[in-house]
């Protein structure tokens, strides 16, 4: 088991006290969230509860942001999404994800505003932005033991789609 990654801190929107240990899950699916009030994360979200149904059995699915708790309980509470939402303000799932910030060139690409409309048309409402807006969308998924399976963020999306046309030119 890798201990140091069980025993990360978080809290719930509420404040009361948990460490990704409790949620050890085969396999644990963390998602990564800028902050509780993006919209393109809110409507992810919503998204995941709606098909949680399809995930494996065995597997589950939280979500984890920065700060600002009050965007998580208004998510949960408004907007019915039933993942746990947990609060990591030092970031260390972040750390271990290996999930940065997002680049001034990342934060203005056309297809971001596109996901902000399409997240305003399913009934999501922005939010006050947090200093944790320049954080990275991202997923990490762990093996019971805490052990990293996979890992995923925006950044090896545009890596991956930039890629495509170095080949081409």
């Amino acid at each position: 088991m890798t201990s140091s990654t069980a025993e990360i801190a978080l809290t719930d929107p509420a404040g009361k006290a948990a460490v990704l240990g409790d949620y050890r899950a085969s396999p644990l699916i963390v998602i990564l969230v800028r902050y509780f009030g993006c919209l393109p994360c809110q409507d992810y979200l919503g998204q995941l509860t709606a098909s949680r149904n399809q995930f494996p059995a065995d597997a589950d699915v939280i979500a984890v942001g920065g700060s600002a708790p009050y965007q998580a309980r208004w998510l949960r509470d408004s907007k019915g999404v039933s993942l746990p939402l947990l609060l990591d303000p030092e970031e260390r799932v972040r750390a271990v994800a290996e999930v940065g910030n997002l680049s001034v060139r990342e934060l203005t690409r056309w297809q971001g505003a596109t996901n902000y409309l399409k997240a305003m048309r399913h009934g999501y409402m922005p939010q006050v932005p947090t200093s944790d807006a320049r954080k990275a969308p991202g997923i990490v998924v762990f093996d019971p033991e805490f052990n990293k399976l996979f890992d995923f963020s925006i950044e090896d999306m545009v890596t991956r789609w930039e890629s495509r046309f170095d080949v081409v030119n």
